[in-house]
């Protein structure tokens, strides 16, 4: 079954962490990349999912230092 982008999310939540948070990173017995924020919440990713996360973040991570710079200064 090929998933639709509308189909591929089973619960939409908003959630901000904090990286005061305890994250705690894991790989189920199903495969999927789970990360709990202080208990708070999971994210649980399949393999492709979490490798188009890593290299989302690692193309933005510059432009969120800047933002944080800038309201810090």
């Amino acid at each position: 079954m090929v998933m639709q982008p509308a189909d591929a999310v089973e619960q939409t939540s908003y959630i901000r962490v904090l990286c005061e948070a305890d994250f705690v990173e894991s790989v189920t017995a199903d495969g999927d990349y789970e990360i709990s924020f202080g208990g708070v919440a999971t994210l649980a990713m399949s393999p492709d999912a979490a490798e188009k996360l890593y290299w989302m973040l690692g193309r933005k991570i510059p432009d969120l230092r800047k933002v944080a710079e800038d309201l810090l200064a």
